[in-house]
């Protein structure tokens, strides 16, 4: 998985950033909803 998210870039044009949220589960945006809306308000700052 490291790998992949290290290459991600390649299969994903214009991709931006990519946001780790360690011990998260697969329901990232109820589990972590503070740090989720977080990155999304410091992505659609950047647009």
């Amino acid at each position: 998985m490291d790998q992949l998210i290290a290459n991600l870039s390649t299969f994903v044009p214009q991709l931006r950033r990519t946001v780790m949220l360690p011990g998260c589960g697969h329901w990232t945006q109820q589990e972590r909803a503070r740090e989720v809306n977080d990155a999304m308000l410091e992505f659609l700052k950047g647009v």
